[in-house]
């Protein structure tokens, strides 16, 4: 009879073992020679056609980019901007006055709310579901006050946010709702794509984005005068005086703008890249999956539920560290003793959450003299506290984790073995791990 002997599981790398993984992370932005070659003959054509060169008015590759866009989202109304910042900045603008309030998220990249300050808002926290991460419409309805304008909703990491129950408030209270994509291009609510519910959608083209044109963005608007507004506060006189139809917005055409229109060599590779975000989103999705399939039951380590009616793109995988499943690990002992076997893996993404930052602890902007809570007629009983949004405050302070993203996640199988494996054997030596200084 032969005896089956279990094989010891390696030492950790950080105790001198063999790292895990020694798969590559695949490199992103990727782009195909037919892209390139898209934008080389984009420079041909910029010798005689000035469009080519510059967005500022109609045609060229500016043009051609929003009606892609508008065609495969079934929306009427797209503008292409210089980034997903300058579009959000934009919607903030056409929606709210100095000393208006707009709720939105602590749990996000600082920008989101940075568009709000900058357009003279006053932010709002609510706090997010724990489960997907994004903002919860009870606790947004929690916080609607008379000076409430508008809601920006973040689907963070690619993750749709509930956009029935966000709505319901906005139609409830006479809001906006303002969506930002920048890390949901392609993702679905209910089958229908994200940045075609609200007033208007938000996305980034930037380089580490699900379409990676360099520096860009788009400007969804759900009706024409939500387009006009926001043409008005950051497109040229020349693209206003063709798009521009309202007689009494036309009187304000002027150069009183931001220069917020895309790069034009930068629309010509995202219309040429548009032919293959459907098939790099199946690959992050795909990746997503068999990651989690791959970590089930692995203690310390558990992907997102995703609600049934929603269908993530995976700009940014989010997991959550659990540290019940490995009692006296801390999240930064896990992490080190992760990222020492090659495990592509950070901890929190947003860090501290945006409403206990300096900026709000202080209530100071660019604007100067309190601006904009000064325009606020409680601006000075404005505060913004620990315990504001304790899910959020949580997430980011013990359970905040990232892993995948960003890249072409295309035959990665033996790479996501490896990370498995890695995440294996962290968990066989918990021992070793809890004595990690980190």
């Amino acid at each position: 009879m032969t005896q089956t002997v279990a094989l010891e599981t390696p030492p950790l790398a950080l105790g001198g073992g063999p790292k895990a993984v020694s798969e590559p992370k695949p490199y992103w932005p990727y782009l195909t020679d037919d892209e390139i070659e898209a934008v080389r003959a984009n420079l041909v054509k910029g010798r005689t056609d000035w469009s080519y060169m510059c967005a500022a008015g109609k045609g060229g590759p500016g043009q051609a980019l929003e009606e892609r866009v508008a065609r495969d989202l079934g929306v009427p109304f797209v503008a292409a901007t210089a980034g997903g910042g300058p579009a959000l900045h934009i919607a903030c603008m056409a929606t709210l006055e100095m000393g208006d309030e707009a709720i939105v998220t602590p749990y996000s990249w600082g920008q989101t709310v940075s568009c709000i300050l900058q357009a003279g808002g006053v932010p709002v926290f609510a706090d997010i579901d724990p489960r997907t991460l994004t903002l919860d419409p009870k606790s947004v309805e929690a916080k609607v006050t008379p000076r409430t304008k508008a809601i920006v909703v973040v689907h963070i990491g690619g993750m749709p946010a509930d956009l029935d129950g966000l709505l319901a408030v906005a139609r409830k209270h006479g809001l906006a709702l303002i969506e930002d994509c920048a890390q949901a291009q392609g993702s679905r609510y209910k089958g229908r794509e994200v940045g075609t519910f609200g007033d208007y959608g938000c996305f980034s083209l930037g380089s580490g984005k699900n379409i990676a044109a360099g520096e860009a963005g788009l400007l969804v608007a759900r009706t024409r005068d939500h387009y006009e507004r926001a043409l008005l506060c950051g497109m040229h006189p020349m693209r206003n005086n063709v798009d521009v139809q309202d007689p009494a917005r036309r009187a304000w055409i002027d150069s009183l703008i931001y220069t917020y229109r895309v790069n034009a060599l930068s629309a010509g590779l995202a219309v040429k890249q548009m032919d293959r975000l459907d098939e790099l989103n199946a690959h992050r999705r795909r990746a997503y999956a068999q990651m989690a399939e791959r970590l089930a039951g692995v203690p310390g380590i558990r992907a997102l539920s995703v609600p049934e009616d929603r269908d993530p793109a995976w700009h940014m995988g989010m997991w959550t560290f659990v540290p019940e499943e490995v009692e006296g690990v801390t999240r930064a002992q896990f992490l080190k003793a992760l990222q020492a076997e090659g495990v592509p893996i950070g901890g929190s993404y947003v860090g501290t959450p945006i409403h206990l930052r300096p900026t709000f602890a202080q209530k100071k902007t660019h604007f100067g003299r309190g601006y904009p809570w000064a325009a606020h007629p409680q601006g000075d009983a404005i505060v913004y506290r620990a315990g504001d949004c304790p899910v959020a405050e949580r997430r980011c302070a013990v359970e905040d984790l990232t892993m995948l993203g960003g890249g072409c996640w295309k035959d990665v199988t033996p790479l996501l073995d490896q990370i498995a494996a890695a995440f294996r054997k962290v968990a066989a030596r918990l021992d070793e791990v809890r004595g990690i200084q980190a």
